[in-house]
């Protein structure tokens, strides 16, 4: 069989389409995540006592690393015959209460969150506490072990008291609202082999008390109460995987955040939280000037897996990336298709070169993004004779552009219009894909929405520009998957859609992107074309209207003079 045979053979194409399966870690029916998962260096890590914060846009990976290290802590468990940590995942959105379009989240919402999340960290180490003793799946407990079991019951008792029939008034000096919600102590089943233990709901009434009968959460009473905890659990460190951080509305972030550091911060917990970088916020300035929250660098480390594999920056660890990554899924799938194939040239039986030079910058460093990318370029070929060619990825990143990200950037009417005038300037006139961005825009507020949905990649940072000395830029990549979705009409263009897409130039050097930016010029007119931008009285440049310098303080934000 040749190589094109054998990649229009059922079982390649079955494998290939099966893949759709393992898009998202979270629905997936995969049993090993720490075999499949490529580049393991990254999660030794997370293998440390700090707590960390692991950064990375949607679709970089953040799930799959946090199960991944959860079996790697628990295969170091088996493998040294004794459990010194115990990982629990946990997903915060199962914490969430529903919020409407008027909802207005208060910082008791946190609150709620935090008890939620307590009790599922108990219960989590009560239905496994066979393995954290030690203990055969089919065997029993001693009587030590039983007393131990019932005293970590009496423990999350005592956590539940802490928070039933109490006003939350006060964190540090700034107020909560002074009406409680007797309902706070939730119903709660926790079960093990030996014994069970039920708490009732009571009844949600609502009770307004008067300001001498507020009571105070005792944060070194919880605090001693998950102590004693891991005290009776042979001193066994309880790693804590928060996943989907940046589902918690933005403003009760940093309350979140000072409710865990009050409680853990000095204890035998370690917490590693998954997040989106443009939607977390882990600190904020409160009333009277006082800092809450988790200080990064201090508190909290942060990881960053955005941006780590860049095909224009580093071909060949990029390229081998990609490489383990499709070889474990497809091997994952099935073993005695795909495991025969050459595994240093996997990737290659796929891809014509052009087109794999292609995908790896398509991909952006989004593990997500190229799996869709590989299976719409799969299924995208009109000539079974060939490997994946160049077309066929092209066709795969309008395809998928529409499907994923363009309901999202078409919500917000400003972001849209500027995406349209970025590509207007960038892909119709330039052909074009990579362009410099003066690193004073890069707070800007279209540019990080553009981000963060994955229509704009940040390539390089501090890159100079060829012709203009005086200032540092950022290299920024465009998905050109949007260019048939955007209102620009084939009217627009000196050529129809089909031959411009085949036009445009992608780099495969970062270098090459050193001379065509985006200045101030772009700026100034879409900020006066859509309402944002006022022009200033003392240096007559056009004031970004969303800048903090003008929304604080009403300055300028290019000469800082005050505007009146």
């Amino acid at each position: 069989m040749t190589e094109i045979e054998y990649l229009n053979s059922e079982p390649i194409k079955e494998g290939i389409n099966k893949l759709s399966n393992n898009i998202r870690t979270e629905r997936s029916d995969l049993e090993n995540y720490l075999s499949i998962y490529a580049d393991k260096s990254i999660i030794s890590r997370l293998d440390n006592n700090n707590n960390q914060v692991i950064f990375g846009r949607r679709g970089t990976g953040k799930t799959h690393l946090l199960y991944a290290f959860e079996d790697s802590v628990l295969k170091k468990g088996d493998e040294i015959g004794e459990i010194t940590s115990f990982p629990i995942y946990i997903d915060l959105r199962k914490f969430l209460p529903l919020f409407t379009a008027n909802s207005n989240p208060n910082i008791e919402t946190s609150i709620i969150i935090f008890q939620s999340l307590l009790n599922e960290i108990i219960n989590k180490i009560l239905n496994h506490s066979k393995y954290i003793f030690g203990i055969n799946e089919y065997g029993t407990y001693s009587r030590t072990e039983l007393e131990r079991i019932e005293k970590l019951k009496t423990i999350l008792k005592k956590i539940n008291i802490e928070f039933d029939g109490k006003i939350f008034k006060k964190l540090s000096d700034f107020e909560f609202s002074v009406e409680e919600q007797q309902n706070l102590k939730k119903s709660l089943n926790v079960s093990t082999e030996e014994a069970n233990i039920g708490i009732n709901k009571e009844n949600g009434k609502k009770v307004t008390f008067s300001q001498e009968n507020i009571q105070y959460i005792s944060f070194n009473e919880i605090s001693k109460i998950l102590d004693d905890l891991t005290y009776h659990i042979n001193g066994v460190r309880i790693l804590c995987l928060l996943d989907e951080w940046s589902e918690v509305p933005i403003n009760l972030q940093p309350y979140l955040a000072e409710l865990l550091k009050r409680t853990f911060i000095a204890s035998n917990y370690t917490f590693k939280i998954a997040a989106i970088p443009y939607r977390t916020r882990l600190r904020t300035t409160t009333y009277g000037n006082i800092k809450i929250g988790l200080e990064e660098g201090g508190d909290i480390f942060p990881i960053n897996i955005d941006n780590r594999y860049i095909y224009e920056k580093d071909k060949n660890t990029t390229r081998n990336f990609y490489n383990e990554l499709l070889r474990n899924h497809l091997i994952e799938i099935n073993k005695d298709v795909f495991e025969s194939i050459d595994e240093k040239k996997f990737i290659n039986i796929f891809f014509a070169t052009q087109a794999l030079s292609e995908i790896l910058i398509a991909s952006a460093g989004i593990p997500r993004d190229f799996i869709n990318l590989f299976i719409l370029s799969y299924n995208n070929r009109t000539n079974l004779k060939q490997r994946i060619i160049l077309k066929n990825v092209r066709n795969a990143t309008t395809e998928w552009y529409s499907s994923d990200k363009k309901e999202e950037i078409d919500k917000d009417p400003l972001t849209k219009k500027f995406f349209e005038d970025l590509v207007n300037q960038i892909v119709v006139e330039k052909n074009k894909t990579h362009f410099l961005l003066p690193q004073r825009f890069s707070d800007n507020l279209q540019i990080k929405k553009l981000v963060d949905l994955r229509a704009l990649h940040l390539r390089e940072k501090g890159i100079s520009h060829r012709h203009i000395h005086s200032k540092s830029y950022d290299v920024y990549s465009i998905d050109y998957g949007s260019y048939t979705s955007l209102d620009i009409t084939k009217n627009t263009l000196d050529t129809d859609f089909n031959e411009m897409i085949n036009q445009v130039k992608t780099i495969e050097n970062i270098r090459d992107a050193r001379s065509l930016s985006i200045e101030d010029e772009f700026f100034d007119k879409f900020n006066l074309a859509v309402g944002q931008g006022i022009k200033c009285p003392s240096c007559s440049k056009t004031i970004d209207t969303n800048h903090l310098a003008y929304i604080k303080q009403k300055i300028c934000n290019n000469c800082f003079e005050k505007v009146e």
